[in-house]
């Protein structure tokens, strides 16, 4: 059994929902690490190459401490605030609220989450964010908060698979634990059609899904039976029409049948009629051809 592939499934899935913060916040640092590449640009100009020096000089940022490290954290907050404008100044921000998040502090995270989206507007790193948010009121126990957090970013980052396909499982599983299943089918439904079962998030939704169904079967009715169509009036008899199809009280006998199933002729009666039958002629002698 050590060897079962469906029980190395279970198995991931179960370190997968055990491990869902950390899961959740690493996809985000992932994502705000590669946008680090493409936002932090190394130039002459004096402020932004002092500003990119400190922020790679915080262990965490190249992963050199372990996830929510409370030092790394202090200093990735310093360099939002003393190199702000800068890029690394704004990455800087939200790696240090990303460290907050995996340190436990969700409402310290939350709130350097939101002054990042209030900050930045239009900002490459803001889906990043929202999610941010939400995963944090989502670890305070603020559910339904969390939930309409998760809403909102599947409305504006609808056509970005690396936000939505996390956010719209995140938000299945949250409806599911609601007592919405209704809810989490049809967020299951539209992440198991995307049939890719090398993406984790398709092939959790999809094995989701089927758990799911099995404990609400109605979640998945059989397809509706066509209805029996009503008759045509044009094909309806009348009642006229009945009575010509109605059998006549004293129907003709059926024809018989011999013993090779050939009809046997009928003997018909002579017509009855009111003329007296011919009278006999009258008898001779047969013997003597003679008078009588």
């Amino acid at each position: 059994m050590e060897n079962d592939p469906t029980v190395a499934l279970y198995d991931f899935y179960g370190w997968l929902h055990t491990n869902r913060k950390r899961v959740v916040a690493g996809a985000i640092v992932v994502v705000v690490i590669a946008g680090i590449v493409g936002v932090v640009m190394w130039n002459s100009n004096e402020k932004e190459a002092r500003a990119n020096q400190a922020l790679f000089a915080v262990p965490s940022v190249l992963d050199q401490t372990p996830p929510g490290d409370a030092s790394s954290a202090k200093a990735l907050l310093a360099i939002s605030q003393d190199d702000s404008g800068t890029s690394a100044g704004t990455a800087a921000q939200l790696l240090g609220a990303r460290e907050l998040f995996l340190g436990g502090k969700y409402a310290e995270a939350q709130q350097e989450f939101s002054k990042f989206v209030a900050s930045h507007s239009g900002h490459p790193l803001l889906p990043q964010a929202n999610v941010g948010i939400a995963a944090s009121l989502e670890a305070q126990g603020k559910i339904s908060d969390a939930m309409q957090q998760y809403k909102k970013i599947s409305a504006l980052y609808s056509t970005d698979p690396n936000i939505i396909l996390p956010v719209k499982l995140t938000l299945a599983r949250l409806s599911e634990a609601e007592n919405k299943p209704d809810e989490a089918v049809q967020l299951y439904k539209e992440l198991a059609s995307l049939n890719d079962p090398n993406d984790p998030w398709v092939a959790e939704a999809y094995e989701r899904l089927r758990l799911l169904v099995a404990k609400h079967p109605e979640l998945n009715p059989s397809p509706p039976q066509p209805r029996a169509a009503a008759p045509s009036p044009l094909l309806t008899p009348s009642d006229a029409d009945l009575q010509l199809l109605t059998p006549s009280p004293n129907p003709s006998p059926a024809p018989q049948t011999d013993t090779n199933g050939l009809l046997k002729p009928t003997l018909l009666a002579p017509p009855a009629t009111n003329q007296s039958p011919p009278a006999l002629p009258p008898a001779t002698n047969a013997t003597t051809g003679g008078n009588p």
